[in-house]
């Protein structure tokens, strides 16, 4: 833990400041309009307290979960926030003082404060409707339920006792509208879950795939016929965690000699998992995947290895966040017959992140991405730019958000029959006014003016990943 004072040297350094306050009202002060095609609720996801008395968490990922519900209607734009009320967030805001171990932080006390003691769910990472159910996820452990009107805290949903681990990236079938996920659980055998959930809520668990030394993995892909994960030798010391001589992060080694395990599962559960071996990389997300003509092809933000960005969030608030190191966007072709691996990078800039597209072509054959992402002269700095990318032609285009202005994850939200017909929206930081933004861009002509600018009444802390329903709750 250190001193929040710290965090202004750097421009962008004041938007991991912690949010304490819960609103909800009208925006008021909007530029542009909201496109009447545009009806919804924008859920989002991230790290609302990033701190506890004026100390730093010593991680990005140790924040307390704080959900926004973005209300597009037709009186404009809503906003509305709430802590997801886990035992960590109850327990250490009474206590004003840290009382669990998370991502990067540990118990005061020493070894004997934190063995034998598992990390405190904060769920602060992603959010997805289930049903009538909005589920806050965290993939160190169950989801908890919230209200999807109201955002009040429901408790813990492990399904009936038969989830402990759940990925924060599950992917919903645009066809079938069942919902898949994984979780991973560590002991004296890693393993990794598959999950499936139909569409009237019931779940299914794939027996349990031995993992050959344990990893951490954050995301995976569904196709039409498998699911996809891209193991890499991020490893995890899981007794040095368990025993207290370590935080998570601080259990996790990045062992550059090892392959990068493709690991691919049939839907239909008909065949044995499959293992290939590819070069040595690293990524958190994955823009999509699809099968074609005897091929699997994967496109992900891919890292060179671990290093740049184990480092970049370890120290989030007066990082420089250095494009060295940090992922480029790049499409794998598996050949299902031979397992051979082929590599292809797009020309999108430096530091890309939060890949997204239209939900519709989830596992599909698709043409369009949406990324954050920065130009190439950068060499510092978060992202300020959202850029689409043409995956057939390659093509790139962008919109620059502004002179000391951050974009988050721009979310693809569907307002037509065509793949791009749609607005891309995303929440901007904005340094000079300490203020968040809402901005709504037309996702055929990126660098067009923005159809609207929404000025929150204060700062949200930077998120990470969001959910759009057509619902209006």
């Amino acid at each position: 833990m250190h001193d929040l004072s710290d965090s202004s040297i750097q421009p962008w350094s004041a938007g991991f400041a912690s949010l304490e306050q819960e609103f909800d009202y009208r925006v008021a002060d909007i530029d542009g309009q909201v496109p009447p095609s545009l009806r919804g609720t924008l859920f989002r996801n991230g790290a609302g307290r990033n701190d506890l008395n004026g100390k730093w968490f010593p991680h990005w990922f140790d924040g307390d979960g704080m959900i926004s519900a973005i209300a597009f209607d037709d009186g404009g734009i809503r906003y509305l926030n709430r802590f997801v009320r886990t035992d960590n967030y109850i327990n250490e805001t009474r206590e004003g003082r840290v009382l669990y171990r998370g991502f990067g932080k540990s118990r005061p006390g020493g070894i004997l404060a934190n063995a034998f003691r598992m990390s405190g769910n904060v769920s602060n990472t992603s959010v997805v409707m289930q049903g009538e159910r909005l589920l806050s996820l965290w993939e160190g452990g169950a989801p908890y339920a919230l209200n999807p009107k109201t955002l009040e805290t429901l408790g813990i949903d492990d399904f009936g006792g038969r989830v402990r681990a759940f990925s924060a990236h599950p992917k919903v079938d645009p066809v079938s509208g069942e919902l898949y996920n994984f979780g991973i659980d560590y002991g004296a055998k890693t393993t990794l879950t598959p999950y499936r959930i139909d569409s009237d809520g019931a779940l299914t668990a794939y027996p349990a795939i031995p993992l050959p030394y344990p990893v951490m993995n954050h995301d995976f892909v569904l196709t039409e016929n498998y699911l996809v994960f891209c193991l890499g030798p991020i490893l995890v010391h899981p007794i040095k965690f368990i025993l207290g001589l370590s935080s998570f992060d601080g259990a996790l080694h990045w062992d550059g000699t090892r392959p990068t395990l493709i690991l691919l599962l049939r839907r239909d559960g008909t065949a044995p998992p499959r293992w290939i071996e590819a070069d040595a990389f690293f990524q958190f997300h994955f823009a999509n995947g699809f099968e074609r003509d005897g091929a699997l092809f994967l496109d992900l933000t891919r890292y060179p290895d671990y290093l740049a960005i184990g480092r970049s969030l370890r120290t989030y608030e007066h990082s420089e966040w250095a494009a060295d190191g940090m992922a480029s966007l790049t499409r794998l072709q598996i050949d299902l017959a031979s397992g051979a691996v082929g590599v292809r990078s797009f020309d999108t800039g430096r530091s890309n992140e939060f890949p997204r597209i239209n939900p519709a072509r989830t596992g599909r054959p698709y043409r369009y991405a949406y990324i954050a992402n920065n130009p190439n002269g950068d060499d510092i700095g978060l992202q300020h730019c959202v850029t689409r990318i043409d995956t057939e032609t390659g093509r790139v285009q962008s919109h620059d958000v502004g002179n000391g202005r951050y974009a988050g994850e721009p979310v693809f939200i569907p307002t037509g029959a065509g793949e791009d017909d749609g607005v891309v929206v995303t929440l901007v930081y904005d340094a000079a006014a300490n203020r968040t933004d809402i901005l709504g861009l037309d996702a055929r002509d990126l660098a067009a003016r923005p159809l609207f600018t929404a000025r929150l009444r204060h700062h949200v802390p930077y998120s990470l990943h969001g959910y759009f329903t057509p619902r209006l709750f």
